[in-house]
């Protein structure tokens, strides 16, 4: 997304994720704003959240030196049950009171959406008896031109051990946007002073081999001691055979070794169903850029008692 003039719309990623997902994470939302940017000019500016989390203002003037027009803040794995006790919090709540005033519009995605509501309304997320991993049915809940163009339901990756609670949303203001039978809330929003906030507790930015290696990622720390237990396959997402197989492999994966146990994962991904890019994520954006350039275009233009007092002289 090269630099193309007056109309171009400017958009800050600010990257939480560790050092091993930072650069696939990155693809990812680049990826995405190249294929939702159709004709408009869109620039993208990448921040990592180690700038903010350092006790400087170099980070928000790095920001300020950028002017974004809108700001996307992505997750990270969670690292305790009460979203107040995450490390990134402190960072992520100066960074909410920095785009409520200085940008057009905010995406915050999973544990940064838990962390902005609760820096705005005390809202606490709930940690889920078991994670929530696959592709899930999502259906509209509300009008709005961010869901433009999209079908009444579709299938979004999920991939979180929290979730926020619908009517304590709906109690603070928020306008819940998708839910979904096993999922909750899917997305929500709410205007925060100059800026709209949009908030993702789903993955729509996810690649078609996301959940994949997320899941190859979790049976390894199982394997080798790191993680307690053996993770779910994600929900409807391998295929039915491959299922089958991956559940055999969990079954067995005691008497098998790591190697064993991984190239099954591999080989249930290369002979599942293919997965390109959902087409409900490309919509959304595409909205979201558009709602974008439309509050820029607002914002410029004069006011009508500037007009009426030109037209007055």
């Amino acid at each position: 997304m090269a630099a193309c003039g007056k109309a171009e719309l400017v958009v800050a990623l600010v990257n939480n994720m560790p050092d091993a997902a930072k650069r696939a994470t990155k693809h990812q939302f680049a990826s995405l704003m190249a294929a939702a940017a159709q004709a408009m000019c869109v620039r993208l500016r990448l921040v990592t959240i180690d700038q903010f989390q350092a006790k400087t203002d170099a980070a928000f003037r790095l920001l300020e030196s950028v002017r974004p027009d809108g700001i996307i803040v992505t997750g990270d794995e969670p690292q305790g049950a009460a979203i107040a006790n995450e490390p990134l919090v402190p960072a992520l709540a100066r960074l909410v009171d920095w785009a409520a005033d200085n940008t057009l519009a905010a995406a915050w995605s999973c544990l940064a959406a838990h962390a902005a509501v609760f820096t705005l309304d005390a809202v606490e997320r709930r940690r889920l008896r078991r994670k929530l991993s696959g592709m899930y049915e999502c259906t509209v809940s509300s009008d709005h031109p961010l869901l433009a163009g999209l079908t009444q339901s579709w299938l979004t990756p999920h991939s979180r051990h929290n979730s926020v609670d619908e009517a304590k949303l709906w109690s603070k203001g928020y306008t819940v946007l998708s839910v979904g039978p096993r999922v909750g809330v899917d997305m929500f929003l709410k205007p925060v002073r100059g800026s709209l906030f949009l908030f993702l507790q789903g993955h729509p930015e996810y690649e078609p081999d996301s959940l994949y290696k997320e899941y190859r990622r979790d049976v390894k720390r199982f394997l080798t001691g790191e993680r307690p237990d053996h993770p779910d396959v994600p929900v409807r997402y391998f295929g039915r055979r491959a299922d089958v197989r991956l559940n055999a492999l969990r079954r067995e994966a005691h008497d098998l070794s790591p190697n064993e146990v991984l190239a099954g994962i591999d080989a249930a991904f290369a002979d599942g169903p293919a997965h390109p890019r959902n087409p409900a994520a490309t919509r959304l954006y595409a909205n979201w850029l558009t709602l974008v350039a439309e509050r820029k275009k607002q914002r410029a233009a004069p006011s009508w008692h500037d007009t009426a007092q030109r037209g007055a002289a």
